[in-house]
């Protein structure tokens, strides 16, 4: 192959993540993450590609010596979702949670989403350059439409958790803050995000186990099914991102949110809060959460916190959250 000619299949190869990128950024519209470290997750997609193959390679001498002579068919469910599937989606959440879950920038909603794209897109990229080089213009066009949009999906369905539960995270440390004060009643937490969390590797890993499933079986009706799933990806996947970003909002507004819903006797005393005044005192746009948020026309007083069982009294005349007025046209 000529110099010239890898060139030019770099850029193919390269042109469906950079599409895929743009979309996802440009869908972040409440708060812009800094360039920097969307760069620095891209190439941690890159350099994941390491460990994942020493990894596959020798999970995949395992799984053949294990499987020698046996069912086909479950060697290929093992191979598929764990010896590739979960390898390959437990890397990348590991470089995303490392690097983000004490960043000072994963502060809204669809965040979690532009971290997870970004470092699956990293990835994508170095396998993609890789295939097409190796294979041509064939496997360059299948790709620009199977594989690497599919590495961005699971990416989003990674994200889509990964972003509640950083919500589902503060909603949880609000309310043992208020369980410390008296506020509401101690006992089990109402908000947990273990579970999101959980989730946020076990549902991509699902779904990148049954899509490599389908596409290395052979036969028409793992091709039809690997088709059909790879539709409802982009159906499921595209509809996530659009939901997400309308909805996107600061997490620690909408656990505070979630909180107040469940005990609105603990508003005064949020309101005080240094992470929570401003929500109560600076104009922000309307959202998805039944109110727009509009400042008191009263400063907030201090309060004498009292125990739960006795409403705490009301700072300001106004509700924390009142309905949002429809727009004049």
């Amino acid at each position: 192959m000529s110099p010239s000619l890898g060139i030019i299949l770099t850029i193919v190869a390269l042109l469906p993540v950079i599409a895929l990128l743009i979309y996802i950024y440009k869908m972040d519209k409440l708060e812009k993450e800094p360039i920097g470290l969307l760069i620095g997750l891209f190439f941690m997609g890159v350099l994941s590609c390491i460990p994942v193959i020493f990894v596959e390679l020798g999970l995949g001498s395992v799984i053949d010596t294990a499987f020698y002579g046996g069912n086909s068919f479950l060697k290929d469910i093992v191979d598929n979702f764990i010896g590739i599937a979960l390898v390959e989606e437990s890397f990348k959440w590991l470089f995303v949670f490392l690097i983000t879950f004490r960043n000072k920038n994963f502060d809204c909603l669809y965040d979690g989403i532009v971290y997870t794209a970004f470092v699956s897109l990293g990835f994508a990229a170095l396998e993609n350059i890789f295939y097409v080089i190796e294979n041509g213009w064939g496997t360059a066009l299948l790709r620009m439409i199977t594989a690497v949009p599919a590495h961005c999906f699971f990416g989003i369905i990674m994200g889509y958790y990964y972003g509640w539960w950083r919500v589902n995270q503060k909603a949880a440390r609000l309310e043992k803050n208020l369980q410390a004060v008296n506020l509401v009643p101690a006992g089990k937490p109402s908000f947990s995000s273990g579970w999101l969390l959980v989730l946020s590797l076990a549902l991509p890993t699902l779904a990148h186990g049954f899509y490599d499933f389908c596409a290395t079986r052979g036969g028409w009706i793992y091709l039809a099914l690997f088709f059909s799933f790879l539709i409802l990806l982009y159906v499921l996947c595209f509809r996530i991102v659009h939901k997400q970003s309308k909805a996107d909002n600061f997490s620690n507004f909408i656990s505070m949110d979630m909180v107040l819903k469940k005990y609105p006797q603990a508003t005064g005393y949020v309101q005080q809060l240094p992470e929570y005044a401003p929500f109560f005192g600076v104009p922000m746009q309307q959202q998805q959460f039944g109110f727009t948020r509009q400042p008191y026309m009263q400063p907030v007083q201090p309060i004498n916190v009292q125990p739960f069982g006795q409403p705490a009294q009301p700072v300001n005349p106004q509700p924390y959250a009142r309905p949002v007025q429809p727009a004049q046209p």
